[in-house]
């Protein structure tokens, strides 16, 4: 089976656990402080329109809304019923699409956004991050979040995803920024990086890794969200299991 159906196989088929863990009030809300607050800080995207990669079901379109309510967007994804669900929650049009595969037509996008989509694409990584750079049009922006391979327990981590079903080892992998360079060179430039995720990212955004009990996120999150902002304070990449960077595009 080639690669990029294997993903979409695989996230399909995992699709309602992904759902109940990821995107829980909890969940959420750890992603609007610790991802969407500081990613766009210093950015002005009103009006802008907005590219939202690997949409899924299209919660984080709801959540950048609440930052930029006078932008619009447009979701992309290689499932068809995530396309759906995206149109259905947010209210914008989605396309299906295998990025490895895909050249954008029509009008370009002033910024696209991808939470955690870059490192499901790791079997074509050149191609589809050439594809996504088409999309923006020269000066916009590209704000990407993903697992940061410079990670001091990365090892353990590869360990993780060849036993845990939740995984697809073959297809998906840590990235770091210097590959995400590379793959970028002369389409854009790297504006900033923030490594992220201590205590609450492991606990409360990754809680169906750990197989955290629902009910038990919200009293945690008080607690852990505190120690989060502390850890993120840490020096350097080794610290930290994801990182955000924000791109321009040249």
């Amino acid at each position: 089976m080639a690669a990029e159906n294997v993903q979409k196989a695989h996230y399909e088929a995992m699709h309602d656990d992904y759902e109940r863990h990821y995107y829980d009030a909890t969940s959420l809300d750890y992603r609007r402080r610790f991802i969407f607050k500081p990613a766009l800080k210093g950015l002005d995207l009103s009006g802008a329109r907005i590219a939202d990669i690997a949409s899924g079901s299209g919660w984080n379109t709801v959540l950048m809304k609440e930052f930029v309510p006078t932008a619009t967007f447009h979701g992309f994804d290689i499932s068809g019923p995530a396309c759906r669900a995206y149109q259905t929650n947010t209210g914008f049009p989605a396309t299906e699409c295998d990025l490895s595969a895909y050249s954008h037509e029509g009008e370009l996008f002033d910024a696209a956004i991808v939470i955690g989509g870059l490192h499901h694409m790791v079997n074509d990584l050149a191609t589809s991050t050439a594809a996504i750079a088409g999309m923006i049009k020269p000066g916009g922006y590209l704000i990407a979040y993903e697992p940061n391979a410079d990670f001091f327990l990365n090892v353990a981590r590869k360990a993780w995803y060849r036993v845990d079903r939740y995984f697809e080892e073959e297809t998906e992998r840590a990235l770091s920024v210097e590959e995400l360079k590379s793959c970028f060179s002369g389409k854009m430039d790297l504006m900033n990086v923030r490594p992220i995720g201590g205590p609450s990212y492991i606990s409360i955004l990754n809680s169906l890794v750990l197989r955290i009990p629902m009910a038990a996120k919200k009293p945690l999150a008080s607690l852990l969200n505190v120690a989060e902002v502390a850890y993120n304070s840490l020096p350097g990449r080794a610290p930290f299991p994801a990182f955000l960077s924000t791109w321009q595009r040249l």
